[in-house]
C-alpha cells in the first residue's frame, strides 16, 4: 500500500467519523452549530466563530450564561446568541430572561421566555464559522474524490490483463514452467 493510499484511507475515515459525530450530536442529542455574524458578543465571541450549543433545561439557566434563543421580529425569526443578565417574573407568574450582547450598552428590548431557548453555549471554535459555511461543499468534494478513486481502482482491476492463462491452457503452462526450471538448474550446474 503506497503513501497516497494510506493518506486517502486515513482522510476517508477521518471525514466519515467527523460527519457521523456531527450528525449524531445534532440529530440525536440536539446540539446546534451556529456561525456568529455580528460583533455583539465581543470580546467573548467574535464574528466568524463557530458556537456549539446543547439543549438545556431553562430552569437551570442563571445570569451570566450565554444562550442561543429564537425571537420573532415582524415576520422574521432570528436566532440570537446573547448573555443572560437577569431572570424576572412576569405578570402570569412565569419567568423570562433579559439578555444582552457583551459588546452592547443596553439589554435587548424583548423578553426571552423559556420556550424560546434553544440551548446553552458550551464551546466556541474561533474562526471556524467561516469554513463551516463551506462544510457541505467540502464534504461533497471529498466524497466525489473517494468515489472517483474507487471507480479508478475498479476500472484498473477490470481492464488489467489476466496474468494467469485460462484453465484449458494451464497444463501447458506448468510444463513450460518446469522446462524453464530445468534449464535454469542445468545452466547453473554447468557453470560450476
Amino acid at each position: 500500500m503506497g503513501v497516497w493510499d494510506k493518506v486517502s484511507t486515513a482522510l476517508t475515515y477521518a471525514t466519515l467519523i467527523f460527519v457521523a459525530v456531527i450528525l449524531f450530536l445534532h440529530f440525536v442529542l440536539g446540539f446546534q452549530y451556529v456561525v456568529i455574524l455580528t460583533d455583539s458578543m465581543e470580546p467573548y465571541i467574535h464574528p466568524g466563530d463557530l458556537v456549539i450549543t446543547r439543549p438545556v433545561d431553562p430552569g437551570k439557566l442563571r445570569p451570566g450564561d450565554v444562550i442561543l434563543y429564537e425571537v420573532k421580529i415582524g415576520n422574521s425569526t432570528y436566532r440570537i446568541t446573547h448573555r443572560i443578565t437577569a431572570v424576572k417574573a412576569d405578570e402570569t407568574g412565569g419567568y423570562y430572561f433579559l439578555t444582552k450582547g457583551d459588546n452592547r450598552k443596553y439589554t435587548d428590548p424583548w423578553r426571552v421566555y423559556p420556550e424560546q431557548v434553544i440551548g446553552k453555549v458550551i464551546f466556541i471554535i474561533p474562526g471556524l464559522g467561516r469554513l463551516w459555511y463551506y462544510a457541505p461543499l467540502i464534504i461533497l468534494i471529498l466524497f466525489l474524490l473517494i468515489i472517483a478513486g474507487l471507480a479508478y481502482d475498479l476500472a484498473i482491476e477490470l481492464l488489467e490483463e489476466n496474468v494467469y492463462p485460462s484453465k484449458a491452457r494451464r497444463p501447458e503452462y506448468i510444463v513450460l514452467k518446469r522446462k524453464k526450471l530445468v534449464v535454469h538448474h542445468y545452466r547453473k550446474r554447468k557453470g560450476r
